[in-house]
């Protein structure tokens, strides 16, 4: 079984349009999975929702769905209340087609991929994570005090528990926080394929997507980044006539435009070498009580 997850496109066709030539190439798939984010934030929302269309790919429901189909309601956190003004929400629903939205509203939050019959062995898809829309499920403790020297999110944080306690899973993925990380809790690894478009925490404006593959025994996970043609989404949005459109080009060298880090004041760099295509990295999801193996970058 081999299933490939991105996250976040937020409306960006170029973006979208790398990064289903690369896992084409890379398929076949028994899924193509976008976990939530869809169309949200970029230039074309319509054009992406074709391009998914066109590969049968599937969808879950995102917070940024979650605004679009109720736009009159107030996102429940400061971040999303300053970041996701209603026009911008406003322009994006008159973009896509009554078809399309109707699909939107139609969205699961979930899509389990199970390839023994035991739940603790499912691959499990979401957005932000098992509960609800907007808690982000942060990096490895360690990784959050590199970025930050102070750790938003321990293991036994009361709000993390409350969301991941009652998953049965092997893994799960999801997307909703900017940056790609994987982290062992307890008996879940939690393996986040982050942005497939703007705007990037890590300042990598490449696409990216994670291909999971069923081994007989646990799952592997190979990376990939994609490059595509950041500067024609940049023109694109500054001339589709979206309201506040600066704020979705965040992190990127534009005027007017800054990088909004829900961690304070991140220290990052790009994760892979900037060589090639394509960056790739690999992980493997162990059976429950193996240690868990992560190589690297390769």
């Amino acid at each position: 079984m081999r299933i490939a997850v991105l996250s976040d496109l937020h409306g960006n066709p170029y973006a979208c349009r790398a990064a289903i030539d690369s896992l084409t190439a890379e398929g076949p798939f028994e899924a193509i999975v976008v976990a939530g984010d869809l169309c949200l934030g970029g230039s074309n929302p319509a054009l992406c929702l074709d391009m998914l269309g066109e590969i049968g790919a599937l969808a879950v429901y995102g917070n940024t769905e979650a605004y679009l189909c109720n736009p009159e309601q107030i996102p429940p956190d400061d971040l999303h209340r300053k970041q996701t003004p209603l026009p911008p929400i406003q322009w994006t629903n008159a973009q896509v087609t009554e078809q399309q939205y109707a699909w939107i509203k139609t969205l699961p939050r979930e899509r389990r991929f199970s390839p023994t019959g035991n739940p603790c062995d499912d691959l499990v898809v979401v957005h932000a994570n098992p509960k609800n829309l907007e808690l982000m499920i942060y990096p490895p403790m360690e990784e959050q005090a590199r970025l930050d020297e102070e750790i938003y999110q321990p293991d036994d944080d009361p709000a993390l528990c409350d969301v991941l306690t009652d998953l049965q899973a092997g893994v799960l993925t999801f997307g909703h926080y900017h940056y790609t990380s994987v982290r062992l809790w307890h008996n879940l690894t939690l393996v986040n394929v982050a942005t497939c478009s703007l705007p990037t925490i890590d300042h990598d404006p490449r696409a990216r997507y994670t291909i999971f593959t069923w081994m007989g025994t646990r799952w592997e996970f190979s990376r990939f980044w994609v490059p595509y043609e950041v500067d024609r989404e940049l023109a694109a949005l500054r001339t589709c006539g979206m309201p506040n459109w600066q704020r979705f080009a965040r992190g990127t060298k534009v005027p007017g435009s800054g990088l909004k880090n829900p961690l304070k004041r991140a220290k990052l760099g790009f994760e892979p070498p900037l060589g090639g295509f394509l960056g790739l990295s690999r992980g493997i999801h162990p059976r429950r009580g193996s240690p868990f193996f992560n190589p690297g970058m390769l």
